[in-house]
């Protein structure tokens, strides 16, 4: 579960429904004078957005539908929050602030803020001299700051680096009466930059930034293609209208909304428009009730086909004086187009992952790279940038990128590249596509070193007042990851994977309200972010550290507990531990060689919990554990295999068979008719009142009338 602070603050105090313009939101910002200070030109990370940054970036500006989630009762507000799930255009919104108002943009991320203060990086981009007098003007007004990223800042620095930057700011700015900052982060990290603002009496407003409504959207898509030099006839307007109309056809009313209102998902309309032109034909082809991913792959697909459609002309009219016969369905094909873009952005090598098709000859090789090198710079995946003077190819959206990012990891010639790759670069984020792509690639398996990544893309899904989850439960026969979102205007939102590879370890980085209980190893963090548990339940056999920071948090109404038989470190790295905890009773750690880790010792306790609690105790911890190995099939009852269950979880222990033979007498778990598994009868959680998913996360409340009863 949340910590109380966290968990009170997510909870959502406004109507979703009573959307704000953005005018309404900065009506206390008037417009600055234009570049008011000289900052460095080296010093990229703090910035004014001038003309050609904001035409690059931005374009045409579309503004979203944004809500007001809180504001201070404590006096003029002196920073505003603006928060969002991924790939919603926190960082668009933060460069049209800047640029319209004349505000000076930050990208926290480009320093770890844990090493640079907010004082030492505002000296590197004014001058020491000029410093007094920016800070001066920050307070008085003439000025302000919109600090994009924090949630990627959080991920490369920590929660305390976070803290250490607000803290420094606060401390400039703590006498103001105006608006001095916009902070920008995703949903998590703005829940937590929230409570440091309440804990510290800071006057502030925060805000959700939405999805499009209807009409910006077609606004949207019409402003792409303006980018794109594509002509909006008439023609191009039914299209529109008629995408739109197909869409409401496919989904229900909130969630054809909810489609349509995502910028990625937009992107691929726009280019579907460019590029294959009958894209009605793809959504009428589309059953009523399918899902996003499917949608977005049909319209991928189509740009692909039409792609290779392209290259064969300009194929057959190279080779046209040549007498040779070519299979052109086997040509550029749609994975050979993957293959190549993924060359080109990892080490500007087209040809690394994609071989020529053996239909054609040797000695015309040569002249089809031409080909490829002549289509591939203008493929519709990709934007061709002007960066210092040189071609830099960045994808056309988050869609295509995650699109492309799942193909690579689905592919076993190119995963250890793309780990690589996103290792490197630092700065990726995924959107909540690239989950959705990746379950549908590779066929909902998933390996242990991608769960982070994909944590992260599920996490993006989420608003203020949504809760995630993830439950990881099995051994290297029979192991399986689950992702839950709790929404609050729709049903939850659910996707179970198998993990393939348990032998090789589960990885985690930053993780809350998760529960892991394998017989394998997990290893956490690495060694460029901070390592945070919170609030989160592991039992395995080794815990490795990987990060030189590891936070681990224990908050009311929450625990967290760490369990292994061993506890070790990885080469190169040794672990510092901030540990904060309510209560000293909520964190609970466990293994062998604890008494070589001084910093957990006082949180030592007994891994046999089940067998030396209290009654209750012992009852709600092995139903937890129970509840939480079984795993849901599409709309199947939850379920898993008696052996497992019988073996991993009871064991030998008579108390922990007596409460499986207890609940199965009440008929909560049964077997099936080939005795093979073990089901969850959710009539008999009803009857008794139980909330499946509290208990999975730790809250035993709802096992009362069942305990009473068996007592009895």
């Amino acid at each position: 579960m949340l910590g109380s602070w966290e968990y009170n603050l997510n909870k959502v105090d406004y109507d979703r429904g009573d959307f704000m313009t953005l005018n309404d939101i900065i009506s206390t910002i008037s417009a600055k004078k234009k570049n008011l200070f000289a900052l460095s030109k080296d010093y990229k990370t703090i910035r004014y957005i001038d003309g050609d940054t904001y035409e690059d970036v931005v374009g045409k500006y579309v503004e979203p539908q944004f809500s007001r989630l809180h504001r201070s009762e404590c006096g003029t507000p002196r920073f505003i929050i603006f928060s969002a799930p991924g790939a919603t255009g926190k960082s668009t919104l933060a460069m049209h602030i800047c640029h319209e108002y004349n505000g000076i943009y930050w990208n926290l991320p480009d320093n770890k803020i844990a090493e640079f203060s907010f004082q030492g990086a505002i000296a590197k981009a004014v001058g020491f001299q000029a410093m007094s007098n920016f800070i001066g003007k920050l307070v008085n007004g003439e000025t302000f700051l919109v600090i994009d990223a924090f949630d990627e800042a959080e991920a490369s620095s920590g929660r305390s680096g976070v803290e250490f930057f607000l803290r420094d700011l606060e401390n400039v700015v703590g006498m103001s009466s105006n608006m001095c900052a916009i902070l920008m982060a995703r949903t998590e990290s703005a829940i937590f930059i929230r409570e440091f603002l309440e804990k510290n009496n800071v006057p502030y407003e925060h805000y959700e930034i939405g999805y499009f409504s209807e009409d910006s959207a077609k606004k949207y898509i019409k402003n792409r293609l303006a980018r794109d030099n594509a002509a909006v006839t008439p023609v191009i307007n039914d299209c529109i209208e008629n995408q739109f109309a197909e869409i409401h056809r496919i989904f229900s009313e909130k969630e054809a909304r909810e489609f349509l209102g995502y910028a990625p998902v937009l992107d691929a309309l726009e280019k579907s428009l460019i590029e294959v032109k009958n894209t009605i034909n793809i959504l009428q082809n589309t059953a009523s009730g399918e899902n996003n991913c499917k949608i977005m792959f049909n319209i991928f697909d189509r740009i692909l086909d039409r792609e290779q459609m392209k290259f064969v002309k300009a194929l057959k009219n190279k080779f046209d004086k040549h007498n040779i016969e070519i299979n052109f369905d086997e040509v550029y094909t749609r994975s050979e187009q993957i293959g190549r873009i993924i060359g080109m952005k990892l080490i500007n090598d087209t040809t690394l992952f994609s071989e020529i098709s053996d239909t054609i000859p040797d000695e015309y090789k040569d002249d089809y790279m031409e080909v490829v090198n002549s289509q591939l710079p203008q493929h519709p995946f990709i934007l061709a940038k002007n960066k210092d003077n040189a071609v830099e190819y960045v994808f056309s959206g988050p869609a295509f990128r995650d699109y492309v990012v799942a193909c690579g990891l689905a592919a076993e010639d190119m995963k250890s590249f793309i780990d690589e790759w996103l290792e490197a670069d630092g700065k990726y984020y995924p959107s909540q596509m690239l989950i959705e792509f990746y379950g549908a690639l590779s066929k909902n398996k998933i390996s242990g070193m991608d769960i982070p990544l994909m944590y992260n893309s599920f996490k993006a899904h989420a608003r203020v007042g949504e809760e995630t989850s993830l439950t990881i439960s099995g051994d290297a026969d029979d192991c399986y990851a689950g992702f839950r979102l709790n929404r609050m205007e729709y049903d939850p939102i659910e996707m179970d994977f198998t993990v393939c590879d348990v032998d090789d370890g589960i990885r985690i980085n930053q993780i809350t309200n998760c529960y892991i209980d394998v017989d394998g190893d997990v290893y956490v963090g690495n060694t460029s972010d901070v390592a945070r548990i919170n609030n989160s339940y592991i039992s395995c056999s080794r815990l490795y550290w990987g990060s030189n920071q590891i936070l681990i948090e224990a908050y009311s109404p929450g625990t967290c507990t760490l369990f292994a038989d061993q506890f070790a470190s990885l080469p190169n790295v040794t672990p510092r531990f901030d540990v904060k905890a309510d209560k000293p009773s909520n964190l609970k750690v466990s293994a062998n060689n604890i008494n070589s880790y001084y910093k957990l010792l006082s949180h030592k306790s007994d891994r046999n919990v089940e067998d030396n609690a209290d009654d209750f105790t012992v009852f709600a911890t092995v139903i937890r554990r129970i509840f939480n190995s079984l795993r849901c099939h599409s709309k199947d009852t939850p379920a898993r295999k008696s052996e497992y269950i019988d073996n991993k979880i009871i064991g030998t222990s008579k108390k922990k068979k007596q409460i499986l033979e207890s609940i199965m007498k009440e008929g909560i778990i049964f077997t099936d008719d080939q005795g093979w598994l073990y089901k969850l009868d959710r009539d008999k959680l009803a009857e008794f009142k139980i909330n499946w998913n509290d208990v999975k996360n730790g809250e035993f409340s709802t096992l009362n009338d069942l305990y009473c009863k068996i007592q009895k």
